[in-house]
């Protein structure tokens, strides 16, 4: 007579245990830790060279720092709330640069070959020429300085959204879908980095073209930016291409019920429009990058709103906390 008890305590035990888990762990968090923990695999598997070690210790420091972020902002009152919010959302965002920075050493510990006649081929099967081949009758500084004015905007475009929203908005539902979208793009972006690796036209293409890029100032702050911080086979998709198009699809949601951010939506549109052509037009990319890309933001753009809504509904069924207006987790008890 005790073990139908028993079996419903364990249930209830259960359940504790898992509400507790998704009281502390927001999808986003999740999705962080998932790339984390693959990526780790992939390098334990397949890692080669000096640097693998290194990149190994740096995903298990970025996992460490965000599941110490994810107890202190929904699991402790130790601190202020306003400084635990903040350090969550420097960690997260933190977190997800490092990653990028590292593929610089972590894409030639996975992948040490590159796929550039393959992309090339891809690119002129499906449009009958390299389009950067293509496009360098057009190689004039003028032109150059416009494209590449914009294709360097792309690093403050992402700086303004990421403090824009993740440091100034107080809607909850705005920070979960921007949290969740801008990692899927990274995440999945980057993944496809490790699968296709490629240096793009502007190297494996260098003896094609009639000459160098004839740019000036803004064409050398490119050059200098990509030279320290590139990740030098990042072509396969075009994050230049993905991330500014996934932030007009991110507007374009907030618009429907807000109208402020009708401008915010229209310069966004824009820039991204812009930044697209740049990359194939100063020879980063190959074509199939950019669809690459695009198709991307787009899932993000779709998944992004649909993930948060459930969430939230979820999160308020349970009497769970918010994800980022937050409070003390509830007792198991």
């Amino acid at each position: 007579m005790q073990k139908p008890n028993a079996d419903r305590a364990a249930a209830l035990d259960d359940r504790g245990t898992t509400r507790l888990f998704f009281e502390v762990f927001a999808v986003q968090d999740l999705v962080m830790l998932a790339y984390l923990g693959f990526v780790a695999t992939l390098l334990m598997i397949l890692g080669v060279g000096p640097d693998r070690d290194d990149c190994a210790r740096r995903l298990y420091l970025g996992a460490a720092t965000i599941v110490l972020a994810c107890f202190a902002v929904r699991g402790s009152t130790a601190l202020p709330t306003k400084v635990r919010q903040f350090a969550y959302r420097f960690a997260l965002s933190g977190v997800l640069l490092e990653n990028y920075l590292m593929l610089r050493d972590l894409l030639p510990a996975i992948r040490p070959d590159a796929v550039d006649a393959q992309l090339l081929h891809v690119d002129i099967a499906l449009f009958g020429v390299e389009p950067s081949l293509w496009l360098e009758r057009l190689n004039r500084p003028g032109i150059v300085e416009w494209f590449a004015f914009f294709y360097f905007s792309y690093f403050f475009i992402a700086g303004t959204y990421l403090v824009a929203v993740v440091f100034m908005s107080r809607s909850n539902r705005a920070l979960t879908e921007f949290a969740i979208g801008t990692l899927i793009v990274f995440c999945i972006g980057q993944l496809g980095y490790m699968a296709v690796p490629a240096t793009g036209p502007i190297r494996y293409l260098a003896d094609s073209f009639h000459g160098p890029v004839q740019g000036g100032f803004f064409w050398h702050c490119v050059q200098r930016t990509v030279a320290a911080g590139s990740a030098m086979k990042d072509v396969f998709p075009s994050l230049h291409t993905a991330v500014p198009t996934w932030f007009v699809w991110f507007a374009s949601e907030r618009a429907k019920t807000n109208p402020a951010w009708k401008w915010p939506r229209n310069i966004t549109l824009f820039f991204a429009a812009n930044i697209v052509f740049s990359t194939v037009f100063l020879r980063w990319h190959y074509l199939i990058d950019v669809f690459a890309g695009l198709t991307l933001s787009t899932f993000a753009g779709w998944a992004a709103p649909r993930i948060a809504g459930r969430e939230e509904a979820w999160r308020e069924r349970e009497g769970l906390s918010t994800v980022w207006q937050t409070k003390p987790i509830p007792s198991a008890t």
